[in-house]
């Protein structure tokens, strides 16, 4: 069984791994430089009726990516390159490449995207971003 804070750490890695030029955080930064990633626990954080005889959790987790906004037209490119279902900066792909994130029982994917368009500002820099639903499912039991 992976608990919450080694899921969000595995996220963040895998990520990191798989995406050049992504940082991931598990909290909004007060200042960044580049693109981020923010992966925090959804509103519906979890479920943990899925099986019986507590047979596996499953954890929601927000992904919310944030790209600067110097150019709308190239932050948009940048966004939109994110959050595609496939290609060599998609999360969705990256996540399915490595659905274990690197953990023992673990099974993740995106299933979609709850956000487009968001309006953030973290130090001078205004940022432009969009939210992806991580689905992740772990073993209920050790």
């Amino acid at each position: 069984m992976a608990s919450l804070t080694q899921i969000r750490k595995a996220v963040g890695d895998t990520l990191e791994a798989a995406i050049s030029d992504l940082k991931a955080h598990r909290v909004v930064p007060g200042s960044a430089a580049g693109d981020v990633v923010v992966v925090e626990p959804a509103e519906e954080l979890a479920s943990f009726v899925v099986a019986m005889g507590r047979g596996l959790d499953t954890y929601q987790l927000d992904l919310r990516i944030l790209v600067p906004n110097r150019d709308l037209e190239s932050a948009q490119d940048a966004l939109d390159a994110y959050v595609t279902g496939a290609g060599a900066r998609s999360i969705r792909q990256a996540i399915w490449n490595a659905r274990s994130l690197g953990l023992a029982n673990v099974d993740a994917h995106v299933s979609g995207v709850a956000a487009y368009g968001l309006d953030h500002t973290l130090g001078q820099t205004q940022y432009l971003g969009a939210v992806l639903r991580l689905v992740v499912h772990t073993k209920g039991t050790e």
